[in-house]
């Protein structure tokens, strides 16, 4: 896909394989960003465990790749986190980030609408995000697409720093989401939604 500034990007599935590209991509993150993670991307080891166990039907992670000397270069981490049995197996979780320099740009609607649509094929309903209570741009941003506060887990989040924090969490409509990006012309991109 062609971005607003007329670089090309390339969205796709993780593969196991890209482990050593996805470790760059999270450690080149400004600091203010991992900060409301909810694991620690700087470990390789993390990464590492990512991807030797990939499993589509639990998580789905969806890359947005530039090609650079012609290498691969993950440039944005979206998640679809979905339950394959019980009672919420109509509900999922989405995380995404975006490289800063690729922001508003219109990355971030084209890795929305990817999960979206991967979301209605497998029978998804809700969308839910957990955010930190200090993410104010993440909270914006979900409030301006239409989520509402469902629950706060107080004390829930422990930073790095061993602060407690307390949890967020938004939901969505799946019918809702993508009327409400197409109503307000949504084009611009996300800031971190963990």
């Amino acid at each position: 896909m062609e971005l607003t500034d007329g670089s090309e990007v390339w969205l796709r599935p993780m593969r196991r394989d890209d482990r050593d590209r996805l470790y760059n991509f999270f450690r080149k993150l400004p600091l203010r960003d991992r900060r409301y993670f909810k694991h620690d991307v700087t470990q390789r080891e993390v990464i590492t465990n990512w991807c030797r166990n990939l499993d589509y039907d639990q998580v789905l992670p969806i890359l947005a790749v530039k090609k650079v000397n012609d290498h691969e270069k993950v440039v944005a981490d979206a998640t679809l986190h979905m339950e394959r049995h019980g009672w919420s197996t109509h509900v999922a979780k989405i995380r995404m980030v975006i490289e800063p320099r690729l922001r508003n740009k219109g990355l971030g609607k084209a890795l929305l609408r990817e999960l979206h649509d991967r979301a209605v094929l497998r029978g998804i309903q809700k969308i839910q995000a957990e955010v930190r209570d200090d993410d104010r741009d993440a909270m914006a941003l979900l409030k301006r697409l239409g989520f509402k506060k469902e629950a706060v887990l107080k004390k829930h989040i422990m930073d790095t720093s061993g602060r407690l924090h307390d949890m967020i969490i938004f939901y969505n409509d799946l019918s809702d989401l993508w009327k409400k990006m197409d109503d307000l012309n949504i084009e611009y991109d996300f800031h971190v939604v963990p």
